[in-house]
């Protein structure tokens, strides 16, 4: 059997996106997180070590577990530390929805941002001072708060690119079972 070409897009029905019976996430919200990430969110930066990282904005995954969740969602962190250099924080997304609760826990990083130090403060042998602990912690936690949202699948073709392929949900089908259990159907 081939393998199809990675730019087909697979046209599935409702009823084929999950293994499981009663699934937590319905089909409009399966269909969100089955496409591809809007090019006008995607965004690029440079990589530790060379190259270019893609990326989408906490906004932007704000944005999409509003939509996904009805603002139903909680984001906490659980322990946060500053260690070699970096804010690291562990962080918990709490998701609920059709009866369901989804959690997902991970952890986010951000190199501490240092003041400029001034050739008196080097000659004096004073250590770095960091410029903002605070929002070096804040970016850790929206870091975090991504990295939990791509377990869920949000922005899969950004944060798991090899495994990817972009599923369209037969909306037609949607449509037409929401019409029959509405009694508007044939």
């Amino acid at each position: 059997m081939e393998t199809p070409p990675q730019n087909d897009l697979a046209l599935i029905d409702p009823d084929d996106l999950s293994l499981v019976e009663q699934n937590s996430l319905n089909a409009s919200q399966l269909a969100l997180i089955l496409k591809k990430t809007p090019s006008q969110y995607v965004k690029q930066r440079p990589a530790k070590g060379g190259g270019n990282w893609d990326y989408v904005s906490g906004g932007y995954v704000k944005k999409c577990l509003n939509l996904m969740f009805g603002w139903d969602w909680d984001f906490e962190i659980l322990d946060e530390k500053i260690l070699h250099g970096e804010a690291i924080v562990k962080g918990r997304l709490t998701c609920r929805t059709n009866g369901h609760t989804i959690i997902k826990t991970q952890y986010g990083n951000k190199g501490i941002v240092f003041k400029k130090q001034s050739p008196e403060d080097t000659a004096k042998g004073l250590d770095r001072i960091p410029l903002s602990i605070g929002n070096d912690l804040k970016s850790a936690a929206t870091d975090c708060l991504k990295k939990c949202a791509s377990e869920i699948g949000i922005a899969s073709d950004i944060y798991n690119k090899d495994e990817f392929r972009e599923v369209k949900v037969n909306t037609v089908s949607i449509k037409s079972n929401k019409e029959k259990l509405n009694g508007k159907g044939n």
